[in-house]
């Protein structure tokens, strides 16, 4: 069901049409969130996300390195497809020994050098318990060595036609997600140089943060012409207001019809960001989702049933959507994920 004021709010920011373009060849069906050996094996896999970090494929200005990519391109079947996350984010933590295992390395998910040769200002916040430094994604510098790394990437792999979706990166907690959890509003406002206090302190940022993703995403889009692009959208200061305001905005002309909306936190419960799922499910542009964890997490998942995960996706209209590589690999919702990629096929098979 529609929810009107939600609606409303779309056509009073400028929402337009559909992004559903017949001139883009789009993902459909289920792609493992992580490229594995045993997960290319399952009959499921449509295809896979590659994940970088900024600072791995340029470890130093002007100078790529496009191993990281290749070494996960080539565990793929020769028909799969794949999609690409270059993760943004911080440029250093101040506490390396107490990260998690899991970020140890890289120490940095941007490149450390847009500090120490690009004199970029950065903001001290917190990254799952541990203190991080961040760019700020307006600045005009990140703006330019974003778009100088995109450019670069495009070049090598525009011309893939097994590459069919580019995430655009963020300067966010974990560089693709566009959320900062765990970070105060306050530490925000101050990142900004707004007032905390000022009663359009979040109009304020949403105006800035909208500038920094529209250049980021007209980047991406340079970069990789005739592809299709998604931002992954969350609350933003326990809100759907900024998410909204993103939606619109990519609903422009300037757009090429081209920009979806990512949702990284699928897991079929309607009670995380109630009003951004709503938001979500008024949308009729291209929506591509990654679910939130793996199936034997069973809390994450509502009465701990992982299909509810896909029967979320279809009734959201998702073309694409990344459970983990788990999946893939022991077989657990086979029998979901097939009845999903003929559901997609169908349903997408002319857009």
């Amino acid at each position: 069901m529609r929810t009107p004021h939600l609606l409303s709010l779309l056509v009073a920011l400028g929402f337009a049409t559909s992004l559903r373009g017949a001139e883009v060849e789009k993902p459909t069906g289920t792609y493992a969130s992580k490229i594995t050996p045993g997960a290319v094996r399952s009959p499921q896999m449509q295809g896979g996300l590659v994940r970088v970090t900024w600072s791995e494929i340029e470890p130093q200005p002007g100078k790529f390195d496009f191993e990281p990519i290749q070494q996960q391109v080539r565990l793929l079947k020769p028909e799969m497809n794949w999609t690409l996350a270059i993760h943004g984010g911080w440029t250093s933590t101040d506490s390396p020994e107490s990260f998690p295992r899991a970020w140890r390395r890289p120490l940095s998910l941007s490149p450390g050098w847009l500090v120490s040769e690009f004199n970029v200002k950065t903001f001290s916040m917190s990254f799952r318990g541990n203190p991080v430094q961040m760019p700020k994604y307006w600045d005009p510098t990140v703006q330019k060595r974003l778009q100088m790394m995109l450019q670069a990437v495009g070049d090598k792999y525009a011309q893939d036609a097994r590459l069919k979706l580019i995430y655009v990166p963020q300067m966010t907690s974990n560089g693709t997600e566009g959320h900062f959890n765990g970070v105060s509003s306050e530490t925000l406002y101050r990142a900004a140089e707004i007032d905390p206090r000022d009663a359009n302190a979040e109009q304020k940022f949403g105006d800035l943060w909208l500038k920094a993703a529209g250049e980021t995403t007209h980047s991406v889009l340079q970069a990789f012409p005739g592809k299709a692009v998604a931002f992954e959208v969350h609350e933003l200061f326990r809100s759907p207001k900024i998410p909204a305001r993103l939606i619109a905005q990519f609903q422009k002309e300037e757009f090429e019809d081209r920009v979806g909306i990512a949702m990284w936190w699928i897991s079929g419960k309607t009670d995380y960001q109630p009003g951004l799922i709503a938001l979500l499910k008024e949308y009729p542009g291209d929506l591509y989702g990654q679910v939130i964890g793996r199936s034997d997490q069973s809390h994450r998942f509502p009465n701990g049933d992982y299909t509810a995960v896909f029967r979320q996706a279809e009734e959201l209209g998702m073309r694409y959507i990344e459970p983990w590589n788990y999946e893939f690999e022991h077989g657990t919702s086979d029998k979901a994920m097939k009845k999903f990629n003929a559901t997609a096929k169908s349903r997408y098979k002319k857009r």
